[in-house]
C-alpha cells in the first residue's frame, strides 16, 4: 500500500496534469453525460467531471486503490451518481454505453502502460459512437543522451561499491528501460518522432522506426531518451517532454547503450526503435556509422527468464495443472453457491490437508483463492 500511496500522491499533486485535464474535461463533457474513468485510481479525473456536469460516472480499476476513489466521492457528495467496479477494464460490462471516457494511464514514453489495448477495448466495447474520449492522442519522440545520472545507471554496477562478482548485472541494466528526470541541457541532440498513435483506434502490434539524430555539440553518447506529447482534447496538450516549459512531473524513458561512446559535433546518431506494446517489450539499435559501432539491447534480455520461464513461454507445450493449480481447482471445487468462505475452508483443511506444508500456509492459500475467484 506504501507504494501506491507514493504513486497516487504523485497523481494528485502534478498541477499541470490536473490543470490540462480540467480544461480538456471541461470542453467536453456536457450535462446528463454518462463517464467512464477506466484506471481510475484516486478518481481524480472522475470526480472532476462530476463537478463539470456529468450525469454519473463509473471508476473502474483493479487495485484496492478504487476504496480511495469510492470515500472520496461519497465525501464529496457524489456517492449516488458513482459505480465502482474493481476489475480490468477489458472485463467490465457496463450497463449502457458512455458518452465519455477519461483515462490517465500514460507511461514514461506513452504506451508503457497497457493505454493501447485498454483504450482500444474500451471505445469497442463501452463508448457509444461519437463519443469522446480524453486523451485522444500520442506523440512520441527521440533524442540523444549524456548524463552522469543516466551513466551512472548501468556503470554503477562496474564499480568499486560492488563487489566485482556482480559487475555482470551492468549488462542487464544495459537492456532495461529506465524512468529518468532530464531537462534540455542533458540533450546532445536534436529531437525526432517516433510515432503517433490515434488513441482508441485498433492499436498496432509492432511499432519500428529509424531516426537519424545529429550531435549538436562533442560530448558522450549514454543512450537514446523517449518521452511523449499527449493531446488530451482539441486543443489541449500535456507533455513530460525535457524542454518543455510546463511538463508534467512524470519521468522520460531513457534507453541505454551498454558503455558511454565519444561523438563529435555534427556527427550522424543513427537510431531504431522497435516497441510491442501489448508485451511491454522495447528493442533499440544506435549505430555511429563515422566510427563504425554499433549498440543492441532489448528489454526481453533484461527480463531474467531462466528454463522454465522459457518453457512455460511456449504456445506448444502441454497444459497440465502443476500442484498450486490442482490446489486451486480443489477450493474452487467446493464453492457451490450455498456454502460460506468459512466452510469452504473448513472443509478443505479437513479433506485435503497435505496440499501444503502447513495449515497455516494452506489457510493463507485458501483465503486468497476465495477472495480473488469468488464474488460479490
Amino acid at each position: 500500500m506504501s507504494s501506491l500511496l507514493s504513486e497516487h500522491f504523485g497523481y494528485l499533486t502534478d498541477e499541470v496534469k490536473l490543470r490540462r485535464y480540467g480544461e480538456a474535461i471541461a470542453a467536453v463533457v456536457r450535462p446528463d453525460d454518462v463517464v467512464a474513468d477506466i484506471g481510475c485510481g484516486s478518481g481524480v479525473l472522475g470526480l472532476a467531471c462530476l463537478r463539470a456536469g456529468a450525469r454519473f460516472v463509473h471508476c473502474i480499476d483493479d487495485t484496492p486503490f478504487i476504496e480511495v476513489a469510492r470515500r472520496t466521492m461519497l465525501n464529496a457528495g457524489f456517492g449516488s451518481r458513482v459505480s465502482f467496479h474493481r476489475a480490468r477494464a477489458q472485463q467490465v460490462d457496463l450497463p449502457d454505453r458512455v458518452d465519455v471516457i477519461v483515462c490517465d494511464h500514460v507511461g514514461y514514453f506513452g504506451i508503457d502502460y497497457g493505454i493501447l489495448g485498454m483504450l482500444s477495448d474500451a471505445q469497442h466495447r463501452l463508448l457509444r459512437p461519437g463519443g469522446v474520449i480524453i486523451p485522444a492522442e500520442l506523440r512520441l519522440s527521440l533524442a540523444a543522451v549524456e548524463s552522469g545520472v543516466c551513466r551512472a545507471l548501468v556503470g554503477d554496477w562496474r564499480g568499486d561499491k560492488v563487489p566485482p562478482d556482480y559487475h555482470w548485472v551492468g549488462d542487464l541494466a544495459a537492456e532495461a528501460k529506465h524512468p529518468v528526470d532530464l531537462k534540455g541541457d542533458d540533450l546532445i541532440s536534436g529531437s525526432a518522432e517516433f510515432v503517433t498513435i490515434a488513441l482508441g483506434a485498433e492499436p498496432q502490434p509492432f511499432f519500428s522506426r529509424t531516426v537519424d539524430l545529429v550531435a549538436t555539440r562533442d560530448g558522450c553518447l549514454d543512450g537514446v531518451l523517449g518521452w511523449f506529447d499527449c493531446r488530451l482534447g482539441t486543443d489541449v496538450w500535456m507533455s513530460n517532454s525535457p524542454r518543455s516549459d510546463e511538463r508534467l512531473e512524470r519521468p522520460q524513458a531513457f534507453l541505454p547503450l551498454s558503455r558511454p561512446v565519444p561523438v563529435r559535433a555534427g556527427e550522424v546518431i543513427r537510431v531504431t526503435v522497435m516497441a510491442r506494446p501489448g508485451d511491454h517489450l522495447l528493442r533499440w539499435v544506435v549505430e555511429l556509422p563515422a566510427s563504425g559501432q554499433r549498440f543492441a539491447h532489448s528489454t526481453w534480455n533484461g527480463l531474467l527468464l531462466g528454463h522454465r520461464d522459457m518453457t512455460r513461454a511456449n504456445p506448444e507445450r502441454i497444459a497440465a495443472l502443476n500442484a498450486r493449480g490442482r490446489a486451486r481447482q480443489i477450493v474452487l471445487g467446493y464453492c457451490d453457491g450455498r456454502r460460506s468462505v468459512s466452510a469452504v475452508e473448513q472443509l478443505v483443511l479437513k479433506e485435503h490437508p497435505g496440499l501444503f506444508p502447513s495449515v497455516e500456509e494452506l489457510s493463507v492459500f485458501v483465503a486468497r483463492v476465495l477472495g480473488a475467484d469468488t464474488g460479490p
